[in-house]
């Protein structure tokens, strides 16, 4: 594939990296484990110094969710929440931090969006933010890869932003679930590739 990525429109984003998501002792961790997710916070870190490097701007995702969310109470059928057993990330709580693996990558020039649905394009200022920095093209890293961050990723193509998924530095509750999502990622929205193969992606200036 022909290198596209232009540091001058390339976004990185981030995805959840929160105790919420990321900690064993958190909600997810106590119902799922959290061994995947931890698993790509070297690979995180190690991605954002390689943006860093490039001039790309950085933009981390915070979810946070509301015990008094009068729209999830008021449902008739249930929750993502309730089919999980679990609702991570409630406000005011320490599961909303930033994962202390990653919080020191979080610097005081890069975006932080907080969010209170899995895609963070929903009722942010996201939009608005990378308008004005005139991207055009968004790499993508986090969790969940099935839900938060696959709601990321077709929101962002309903956009027309162009995609790039690195594929060990997203990770999901469900193995089965992360790899069907990146397979449809790979087959209808974004270039799929590990970290190793995205120097490759950026178009070279002489």
């Amino acid at each position: 594939m022909a290198a596209f990525l232009d540091p001058e429109d390339t976004l990185l984003l981030i995805i959840d990296l929160q105790k919420g998501f990321c900690h064993p002792d958190s909600g997810m961790g106590r119902a799922n484990g959290v061994g995947p997710q931890r698993r790509i916070l070297p690979k995180v870190a190690a991605l954002v110094d390689f943006c860093r490097k490039r001039g790309v701007p950085v933009a981390w995702t915070q979810q946070v969710h509301f015990l008094e969310d009068v729209t999830r109470a008021r449902r008739r059928t249930a929750s993502h929440a309730q089919k999980q057993g679990f609702l991570p990330c409630v406000r005011g709580t320490w599961e909303t931090e930033f994962d202390d693996a990653i919080a020191p990558c979080v610097q005081p020039e890069d975006y932080v969006i907080e969010k209170h649905r899995a895609s963070p394009f929903l009722d942010t200022t996201l939009p608005a933010k990378l308008r004005m920095l005139g991207t055009r093209s968004i790499i993508i890293a986090g969790c969940n890869t099935e839900y938060c961050v696959e709601s990321t990723v077709r929101d962002a193509y309903a956009r027309d932003f162009e995609l790039v998924v690195v594929s060990d530095c997203v990770a999901g509750i469900r193995p089965d679930f992360h790899r069907d999502s990146l397979k449809k990622f790979a087959a209808y929205f974004a270039v799929v590739t590990p970290s190793a193969g995205l120097g490759k992606l950026f178009i070279r200036r002489r």
